[in-house]
């Protein structure tokens, strides 16, 4: 958060960064000390922890014309409104607690008492309930109560792994190799990983996509048979037993596959859709445009 500055919020509110799943504006009185805007307060909060975790930001208004974009800085007096408050009704007015809240004030250039407060919350591993009894969301730019099926998804979190795919490039001669990760967000390990990724071309044709099928499996050397080459210099080769698969655990990552890609006028790869399944957990999905691919550097994982 040490790159969270005044140009930074001037910068969102000069492009209309408009607020999403993971950002939220509100304005000063917002954080009015009275029970309904700290019942707003516990609902917001709560709503993103039950979502995908993300930002709030205290002291800026919403815009006339759409107010889902930022309006100008409408700052907070900390004189009335302290950083030990609004974390006193975050911790208290939500439950469970949420673990992992940081809160920022940014000072204003023309006074220290004036600030914006940053509020950045973690998802969660569990689900939390607003000061009204309530469970919230993040859904359309609001906090929306939840259905069961809802709750009863996120309390499931911390039971299975989470895995996502995670793309590298490295550089031959006529091709690029392409690495693909496996990587576990989970708080649990992920005992069986399954990968189906599509190489989506330029060219509309079908026949212009690549497919291929990835797995967190390995297979150990089990015997070596020697022979010789045709200088009857001594070789050998080894024999592989069947495939094992290989836990992945939490915070970790492990290379699943590898893939050439010939650079020809014929094929030329755009876009990646990928689709992950991992023991019972939901099912993952995602995209990601080849351009955006980082290149692996050498001696990496």
């Amino acid at each position: 958060m040490s790159d969270w500055n005044l140009d930074k919020i001037e910068e969102l509110i000069n492009n209309r960064v408009e607020e999403s799943l993971n950002l939220d504006y509100k304005a000063a009185a917002s954080l009015k000390r009275d029970s309904q805007k700290i019942s707003e307060i516990s609902k917001d909060v709560s709503a993103f922890a039950n979502s995908d975790g993300g930002k709030i930001i205290y002291g800026v208004s919403e815009n006339q014309a759409n107010k889902h974009w930022p309006g100008e800085i409408d700052p907070i007096n900390r004189q009335e409104v302290t950083k030990e408050w609004l974390e006193q009704i975050i911790h208290t007015r939500i439950h469970p607690k949420i673990d992992g809240i940081h809160i920022f004030p940014i000072e204003l250039k023309d006074s220290s008492d004036k600030v914006i407060f940053i509020v950045d919350v973690p998802q969660s591993n569990t689900v939390h309930q607003a000061d009204d009894k309530k469970y919230y969301k993040r859904y359309n730019f609001m906090s929306s109560p939840m259905d069961d099926y809802e709750i009863r998804d996120i309390l499931n979190r911390h039971k299975n792994p989470e895995i996502i795919l995670e793309f590298k490039i490295a550089e031959k001669c006529s091709a690029i190799e392409l690495k693909i990760y496996a990587y576990n967000k989970g708080s649990v390990l992920a005992n069986y990983v399954n990968a189906f990724i599509i190489l989506n071309s330029n060219q509309a044709e079908s026949s212009k996509k690549m497919q291929f099928y990835a797995e967190n499996t390995i297979r150990d050397v089990v015997d070596f048979k020697m022979s010789f080459d045709s200088q009857l210099r001594p070789t050998g080769i080894p024999k592989y037993g069947p495939s094992r698969y290989t836990p992945i655990l939490p915070m970790r990552k492990m290379l699943i596959s590898t893939q050439d890609i010939n650079l020809n006028a014929e094929y030329s790869a755009t876009e990646i859709e990928w689709t992950v399944y991992a023991d019972n957990a939901k099912t993952q999905k995602g995209k990601i445009r080849f351009s955006d691919i980082e290149k692996e550097e050498k001696n990496s994982i």
